[in-house]
């Protein structure tokens, strides 16, 4: 299968919204969440408050898009045919993890605290894993060429996608000496490879 390649339009639209959203979690942390208004954020991008609502409906998916989904299951959906659907996976997350600089790394982990610690956002959150889910069961069901509705479609994709969230939500915790923070990709992937092997050490 062949990676689809975003249009012209598709980089613009992806690079005003990494602004606005970079904006965004800046006067968040600088003013406080509820302090900040849609209004504020779009005086500071330099662009009209609509703009902001037209790409971001509400102020939650603010903090929640993440163009490193859009970049995972393009990744996920152009690795070869052969390979498992794990396998391909942790693959796909390397390669989109490989390309981001610390900064981005820096702005994820100020997306997960915000995500855990402001409950109108942790609300929304739930949200927008029911659509992720899905999308990321139909792009299993392709591979796999079974239908979406496929039991084991269903049990495989729900566990990677539960792996994702228990392994964000590990990120959000305090580091401590018996439980020091790991680098979320290389958490992620031992836990896949875990899923992989079938916890046979249980």
């Amino acid at each position: 299968m062949s990676q689809e390649r975003p249009s012209w339009n598709q980089k613009q639209t992806i690079a005003l919204k990494q602004t606005i959203q970079a904006t965004a979690l800046r006067l968040f942390a600088e003013r406080g969440y509820a302090e900040t208004t849609v209004s504020m954020i779009a005086e500071e991008v330099g662009v009209a408050a609509r703009t902001c609502f037209r790409h971001f409906p509400t102020k939650p998916d603010m903090v929640l898009w993440d163009a490193a989904d859009y970049d995972l299951l393009v990744h996920f959906r152009a690795r070869p045919a052969g390979e498992g659907i794990i396998t391909a996976f942790r693959e796909a997350l390397r390669a989109g993890y490989a390309t981001l600089s610390p900064d981005q790394r820096a702005l994820e982990q100020h997306r997960t605290d915000l995500i855990t610690a402001i409950p109108e956002v942790r609300a929304a959150h739930l949200d927008h894993l029911t659509s992720a889910t899905h999308e990321f069961t139909v792009a299993v069901a392709e591979r796999s060429r079974r239908e979406a509705d496929d039991p084991d479609v269903i049990a495989v994709s729900s566990a990677i996608i539960g792996i994702l969230m228990i392994s964000q939500l590990a990120a959000s915790r305090r580091p401590t000496p018996s439980s020091p923070h790991r680098d979320p990709v290389v958490a992620i992937d031992d836990a896949l490879a875990r899923l992989q092997q079938g916890f046979g050490t249980l």
